[in-house]
C-alpha cells in the first residue's frame, strides 16, 4: 500500500489519478479538495500491481475541526501504508509545513520517497535541489499532470520492496471476476448525515464528518463486509444541492460524480433529513435515480431528533408516497446516524433491493401471470376494438425490462400500464426497483421456436 501525504494542493489527487490511470480523485486548484481517504489500484510494468491511498492535505497546525479531521485521515493511512510517498510543490519551493511534516515521517518507522511535483517548464530539476534539505532519501522529480517522473517513482517503489514484501496481484477493474458484492451509493442533499451514517455501518470514523454542508466533496469507497459474510462497496457521495445554489465549479464536479455513483451501483439509499424534512431536491434525486434505473432505499435519518413513535412514521410515510409515488414500493427505514438506531436494518433492505434488480422471471410464469392478470382485468377497447397482449417476456435485469408484444401497442392506456406494474410487483417481488415496461407490436409469440416444448 502507498499512501500519498503532502501539504494542500500539491499534486496528491493528480498523482492518485495518474498512478491508477483513473480519473477517479476529483482535481481542482482549489486547496482542501480532498477530505477523505481514497482508495485506489494501480499496475506497472507488465503484471507488477500495487494499492494507493490518497488524503487530504496535511495541516501540521489545524485551526478547524475540519481540518484537524482531515490530518487524522491522513495519519491513519501512514499507518496502514507500506511505503510513504511525500508529495511536495516543486514552485513553492519547501515551506514549514513540509519541513515539520518531514520530521513526522522520519519518526514513522515507513520508508518514505519525496515526490518533487509540478517539476516542469522552467522550475525543472533546479526546483528540486532545495528540497534535499528535508533530509529524506530518495527525492524524484515528477509532473503527475502530465505524467512525466511517473515510470522512475514506480522504479524507486518496487526496488524497495523484495520478492516476498511485494504486494500481491491486484486485477484491473476491466479483469476483476465477477462475484455478488453490492455496490451501493449514498446520496441525499447537503448536510443529511450521510457520511456519519457510513461511519455508523463501518464501525470506524472512516470519513470526515461536520455539521457544515458540502463537508464531503467527492464520492468515497468503502468496502464492508456484513456477519453473513456478505460484501458490499458503501460509495459516499457530495450533497447534490439545486443547480441555482452550485456555484463552485468542485461542486458541480461531485454532484456529476454522484450521479455517475448512482448508475454505477444500481443500488442507492436516498438519505432523508428527518429534522428539515423532505425538500425538492430529495425529489429530484429520486427522479436521477429513477432514470438511472437505480433501486432505491430511504433512509429517514436524524429521526432521534424528532418526535418518535409508530403515528409519527405513518405520517412520514404518507408523506413519502405523496412526495415519491414512483417509489411508493421502496422500503422506508427510520433511524439515526450518530447514536445507531435502527442502522441494522439499512444493509438487509439494500440487499433485498439489490436482489430484486438482478430478479429474472422465465418466460413461461410471466405469460402463465398475463393471462391470469388480463383474465381479471382486460383492456378495454379503444375506437372500437379490441387491444389484445399476446405475450410477455422478459430480456433484462437491473433494472428489470419487461417487453409486451401487442397487436394495438399505441393504444395501451397509462392506466393499464399501471395496473400491469402493480400487478407484476404484487407478484414477482420487485421492491424498490424501478420496473421498465416496454409495448411493441406483433400479434404471435416472437419465441415460439424457442419455446416449443418449454415448461418454464
Amino acid at each position: 500500500m502507498l499512501a500519498l501525504v503532502g501539504r494542500p494542493n500539491v499534486g496528491k489527487s493528480s498523482l492518485f489519478n495518474r498512478l491508477t490511470r483513473t480519473r477517479a480523485a476529483l482535481v481542482d486548484d482549489t486547496p482542501g479538495l480532498t477530505r477523505d481517504r481514497k482508495y485506489g489500484a494501480g499496475n506497472w510494468g507488465g503484471g507488477r500491481s500495487f494499492r494507493v491511498v490518497d488524503t487530504g492535505g496535511f495541516e501540521v497546525d489545524p485551526a478547524q475541526p475540519l481540518l484537524a479531521q482531515m490530518r487524522e485521515q491522513a495519519e491513519l493511512a501512514i499507518q496502514e501504508a507500506d511505503q510513504i510517498l511525500f508529495v511536495l510543490d516543486a514552485r513553492t519551493g519547501p515551506l514549514a509545513d513540509d519541513l515539520e511534516l518531514a520530521q513526522r515521517l522520519r519518526r514513522c518507522g515507513k520508508p518514505v520517497i519525496c515526490v518533487v511535483n509540478k517539476a516542469d517548464g522552467n522550475v525543472g530539476a533546479s526546483g528540486v535541489v532545495e528540497f534535499h534539505q528535508l533530509g529524506l532519501q530518495p527525492l524524484v522529480a515528477t509532473a503527475a499532470i502530465h505524467g512525466d517522473g511517473v515510470d522512475e517513482l514506480l522504479r524507486l517503489v518496487f526496488a524497495r520492496w523484495s520478492v516476498e514484501e511485494a504486494p500481491e496481484e491486484v486485477l484491473s477493474e476491466e479483469e476483476q471476476p465477477p462475484d455478488d458484492v453490492v455496490r451501493v451509493a449514498i446520496v441525499g442533499c447537503p448536510n443529511a448525515g450521510k457520511s456519519t451514517l457510513v461511519n455508523r455501518l463501518l464501525g470506524e470514523e472512516r470519513l470526515v464528518t461536520s455539521d457544515l454542508p458540502g463537508t464531503t466533496r467527492d464520492t468515497v469507497d468503502a468496502p464492508l463486509t456484513d456477519a453473513k459474510g456478505q460484501r458490499y462497496v458503501l460509495v459516499d457521495t457530495a450533497g447534490l444541492r439545486r443547480k441555482a445554489r452550485v456555484a463552485l465549479r468542485i461542486e458541480k464536479y461531485a454532484a456529476i460524480a454522484a450521479l455517475k455513483a448512482m448508475e454505477q451501483a444500481k443500488t442507492a439509499v436516498l438519505v432523508l433529513d428527518a429534522v428539515r424534512g423532505i425538500s425538492e431536491q430529495d425529489q429530484r434525486v429520486a427522479g436521477h435515480a429513477l432514470e438511472a434505473g437505480c433501486g432505491l432505499v430511504f433512509a429517514v435519518n436524524k429521526w432521534d431528533a424528532v418526535r418518535r413513535g409508530r403515528e409519527a412514521e405513518k405520517a412520514f410515510q404518507r408523506e413519502l408516497g405523496l412526495a415519491f409515488p414512483r417509489f411508493d414500493h421502496a422500503p422506508v427505514l427510520f433511524m439515526s446516524g450518530r447514536s445507531g438506531h435502527g442502522v441494522d436494518r439499512l444493509l438487509p433492505a439494500v440487499r433485498m433491493v439489490w436482489e430484486a434488480g438482478q430478479k429474472r422471471i422465465s418466460t413461461g410464469i410471466l405469460n402463465r401471470w398475463l393471462a391470469e392478470v388480463v383474465e381479471a382485468n382486460p383492456h378495454p377497447r379503444r375506437s372500437g376494438r379490441a387491444v389484445r397482449i399476446r405475450f410477455v417476456s422478459q430480456v433484462r435485469s437491473s433494472p428489470p425490462l419487461v417487453v409486451f408484444f401487442v397487436n394495438r401497442p399505441e393504444a395501451v392506456e397509462e392506466s393499464y400500464r399501471r395496473y400491469l406494474e402493480n400487478r407484476l410487483r404484487e407478484k414477482f417481488g420487485f421492491q424498490g426497483v424501478p420496473l421498465r415496461l416496454d409495448f411493441r407490436g406483433g400479434g404471435e409469440n416472437p419465441f415460439a421456436d424457442r419455446q416449443s416444448g418449454s415448461n418454464n
